[in-house]
């Protein structure tokens, strides 16, 4: 189930990064590959940048797409649809 919510999540924190920072910040071409490939060093190498940054970039970023995902209920749906089918 994280390979679709981490898409999700992942994808929701990209269009934030990409607001806030240049496309080819590193923390952003991280979360990109995130996105992408949410697999465990994928997530990792994300974290890392995310975590190099300020805090306060970090905690707006976080806000962003946090806010992002509450907007867009189907984000969240989808991942449901995936795992209820299988029940």
């Amino acid at each position: 189930m994280f390979e679709t919510t981490g898409k999700t999540f992942f994808g929701a924190l990209q269009a934030a990064a990409e607001k806030r920072l240049s496309r080819q910040h590193p923390c952003c071409l991280a979360i990109a590959e995130a996105a992408r490939e949410p697999q465990a060093s994928t997530v990792r190498a994300a974290q890392a940048a995310l975590n190099a940054l300020p805090k306060e970039v970090l905690a707006a970023l976080m806000a962003d797409a946090h806010k992002a995902l509450r907007e867009d209920p189907s984000a969240i749906l989808g991942a449901w649809g995936g795992f209820a089918s299988k029940h």
